[in-house]
């Protein structure tokens, strides 16, 4: 079987991505409401968009209303999982 997904793994490629899109590190942490960060339909689709290429799992854009990261991490991992 190949590498486990864990939400650990999965919240690193989310602070990747959030930081490439313009988001200040620190302001990326597990309790960070993605409406807190500032990001942009664009950027939120580019996330989605990555995480379905690299974890085969889709999350609507509107589902990041009102998510953390680290919910949205864990609901990825779990769901990668199956």
């Amino acid at each position: 079987m190949s590498d486990i997904i864990t939400a650990e793994t999965v919240l690193e490629l989310i602070r990747e991505e959030l930081i490439d899109a313009g988001v200040e590190e620190e302001a990326i942490t597990a309790d960070a409401k993605f409406d807190d960060l500032d990001i942009d339909s664009l950027d939120a689709a580019e996330l989605m968009a990555t995480i379905k290429r690299t974890y085969q799992v889709g999350i609507p854009r509107p589902e990041l209303a009102d998510v953390t990261v680290g919910q949205l991490a864990a609901r990825v991992a779990e769901a990668a999982g199956r």
